[in-house]
């Protein structure tokens, strides 16, 4: 398999896992947890199965002073982009709070034009539009039954810019030195750091004591947390910044589906056709370049 090829399904596939965040958190807020306890378990357990990975595997936790200002950058950053995401549920509907956030793409196109003279390219903005589109219709932004909020909505959108940033931080300052998984051990252990600290300023820490909160806190940290990362941090050498965005189009697209299947949400006409609005982007957006002869 060609390394673009392998790198949009590793982008696909993290997307999708990531989209799993509701599926674990949504049970955790009904046992009392705040979303900064939440986020503080979820980095913890995954720092935690990193770790674990790396011990079995013989790898050296061992990192220079360089990585480790660009990994505490990074850490910081994840947990501030989770953050502003939580908070903006709470003031925002979660279709207003997913359209605004998957402005990232956008955001990741300009800083990549702005850092690394990537080439404007006018389908690659219609796919965004289109996308982007193709979300608005599937979250009820398009909806008149919508409550609009402008902290929802600034918190959204700064959680869509963190993300951008993150993506093109991930590729400017990349910690060279270290292996990819022990990059996301300390990329967790940042994480969870800055949102311990951030919870016990809060006054909302607290040990969990049933099993349901631990299933949840360690599915979460495992399948959105671990493998997620993992996949993105490797798919991103292989199609670049702008692709891997838009191809977090997934991430919605799941959590629309998973509201269907698991928390008995609606699907009406117009979340059908903003699914095939979205497919057919995507399907654009992987033959495109394979029939200009460029890669992805």
């Amino acid at each position: 398999m060609q390394e673009r090829n392998l790198g949009a399904i590793q982008a696909i596939f993290s997307s999708i896992f990531f989209g799993f965040i509701p599926f674990f958190t949504l049970p955790l807020y009904e046992l009392g947890f705040t979303s900064d306890l939440t986020l503080f378990y979820r980095f913890g357990t995954a720092c935690l199965i990193m770790g674990i990975i790396l011990f079995f595997k013989k790898q050296s936790f061992a990192i220079t002073r360089s990585s480790l200002l660009s990994l505490a950058l990074h850490g910081t950053n994840y947990f501030l982009i989770a953050l502003f995401l939580f908070l903006a549920l709470s003031y925002a509907d979660s279709g207003i709070v997913t359209t605004i956030f998957y402005t990232n793409p956008v955001f990741v196109l300009l800083l990549s034009i702005f850092f690394f003279k990537e080439r404007l390219e006018f389908y690659k903005l219609v796919l965004i539009l289109c996308t982007s589109f193709g979300v608005a219709m599937l979250s009820g932004m398009l909806s008149s039954h919508i409550n609009i909020s402008v902290l929802g909505m600034l918190f959204s959108l700064l959680a869509g810019i963190g993300y951008a940033v993150y993506i093109i931080l991930l590729m400017k300052f990349p910690a060279t030195d270290l292996k990819r998984d022990v990059f996301s051990f300390y990329l967790f252990l940042f994480g969870a750091l800055s949102s311990g600290i951030y919870t016990l300023i809060s006054g909302n820490m607290l040990f969990p004591t049933e099993y349901k909160a631990w299933y949840n806190i360690f599915g979460s940290a495992l399948i959105t947390g671990v493998i997620s990362n993992l996949l993105l941090i490797y798919a991103l050498p292989k199609i670049g910044t702008v692709f891997v965005a838009i191809f977090g189009v997934m991430e919605p697209l799941t959590a629309v589906f998973i509201g269907i299947l698991v928390f008995n949400e609606e699907m009406n006409m117009v979340k059908a056709l903003g699914i095939l609005i979205i497919v057919i982007s995507i399907i654009l957006l992987t033959i495109i370049p394979k029939l200009r002869g460029n890669t992805i």
